[in-house]
């Protein structure tokens, strides 16, 4: 499973800036060698983004930022969409036929989604379909028989109970076959929960909690948001913060994080070492996942005994 580190441009984190400049030569080396990133074309839309990208040779996902824009009264060009897709090819990933660029989303519109994915095709481009949480499985059901790699969208703001019982019955009716085996490569926006992760053979996620959780003044540690900056509210709230961990449990923290490059004095009090260290902690996260080749959905079984 791919997961993309969503707005590494977007948070002006490209190779030759002020923010890079200001890193250790450890932590600069785990930037310079992220594998997957996500922008959004809301985000990234001006040329200024798109030239640091391309002086970095980086190859992002290209989400449409469709609800980012919508979420703030703006409206996103369809052609003028296209149009930045085929100029800037060179800085989107393709996955063996597919252009990783997300169809402009109509929000809380099925139908609307669907037409734009016409339209987006007929001008030239053939982004990836996206089906979003409580919309109609039909739709879901043509994008899964008829393009290589899809996505699933809407889900940020569900509960996990909710998201649980949403993705069993999509994936065992429409996702995968009489195997468990998935039919098509299918993409998470912005699921990186541990349960939802592991349950579902997906191709690949994406989240920002790399710079959500260090702008709190956190690590992800275990797979958890560990409070660790010395500016933390819960520096003084017991066993909610590095400092209040018991004597054995820093020490067992601190070999950790020593043998990874860091010291708690640097995570501390720098959010950049912060968000090398929650980068480096997805790019790990990711090799404890099975080869998608290999990833099997499996329907969770409930009896009397």
């Amino acid at each position: 499973m791919q997961i993309y580190m969503a707005g590494i441009y977007t948070s002006n984190f490209d190779l030759h800036g002020r923010l890079y400049r200001r890193l250790s030569d450890n932590e600069r080396a785990q930037r310079d060698s992220i594998p997957h990133m996500l922008e959004s074309y809301h985000y990234v839309c001006k040329q200024s983004a798109v030239d640091k990208m391309r002086r970095d040779e980086a190859k992002v996902f290209l989400d449409s930022g469709a609800f980012s824009a919508w979420s703030k009264g703006v409206e996103i060009d369809l052609p003028a969409y296209c149009r930045y897709i085929q100029d800037n090819a060179d800085i989107i990933r393709v996955e063996d036929d597919a252009v990783v660029a997300s169809v402009l989303d109509s929000i809380g519109d099925d139908l609307g989604t669907y037409k734009n994915q016409m339209r987006m095709e007929k001008l030239g481009v053939r982004p990836l379909p996206c089906f979003h949480y409580g919309e109609d499985p039909r739709y879901l059901q043509l994008y899964a028989a008829n393009y290589s790699y899809i996505t699933l969208g809407g889900m940020v703001a569900q509960s996990t109970k909710d998201l649980l019982i949403w993705l069993d019955e999509i994936w065992e009716k429409y996702l995968t076959d009489g195997a468990g085996r998935p039919i098509t490569k299918v993409h998470a926006f912005g699921v990186t929960t541990p349960i939802l992760m592991k349950k579902y053979p997906w191709f690949s996620v994406d989240s920002s909690s790399w710079v959500q959780v260090a702008a709190n003044g956190s690590i992800l540690f275990n797979g958890k948001a560990m409070a660790i900056s010395a500016e933390s509210p819960n520096r003084k709230v017991q066993n909610q913060h590095y400092d209040t961990f018991t004597d054995l449990q820093r020490e067992a923290i601190d070999k950790r994080l020593t043998s990874q490059g860091y010291t708690t004095e640097d995570l501390m009090h720098k959010y950049l070492s912060r968000w090398i260290y929650n980068i480096n902690a997805y790019v790990e996260m990711h090799k404890e996942y099975p080869p998608f080749e290999d990833a099997i959905f499996k329907q969770t079984q409930f009896g009397l005994f």
